[in-house]
């Protein structure tokens, strides 16, 4: 039997979502600004978020075939947050940066308290 999940978790699970969209899109963001040239630049921003998104579908997603048991899943999702949060640092972008890192993290964590397996 399989439990419907609450309005609450529900909300949760969406704001989730939308902080793995912002991560991608923060690298890729960041990726525009760190290359040499235009075409460094758009390889950079393309790259940066097809290597979180392989590592977050290899190790952290729901139906990931290697998924890292807890607390090994949360670190390497803290790390992908803190590590976009960095980057947009380096190039500028330091307000957004710290905003995603905190909100990422803190969501991954409030994930873990009322959502678990999600």
């Amino acid at each position: 039997m399989t439990s419907e999940p609450t309005p609450r978790v529900g909300v949760l699970l969406t704001i989730r979502f939308l902080t793995e969209l912002a991560l991608l899109g923060g690298l890729a963001l960041a990726g525009t600004q760190l290359g040499a040239g235009v075409a460094l630049s758009i390889i950079d921003a393309v790259l940066l978020p097809v290597a979180a998104a392989a590592i977050w579908g290899l190790f952290i997603a729901p139906r990931a075939r290697r998924r890292l048991p807890e607390p090994g899943r949360f670190l390497v999702e803290f790390a992908l947050f803190a590590g976009t949060g960095v980057v947009l640092a380096l190039v500028g972008w330091v307000v957004a940066g710290v905003a995603l890192a905190v909100i990422g993290i803190g969501v991954a964590a409030l994930t873990r308290r009322f959502a678990k397996d999600s």
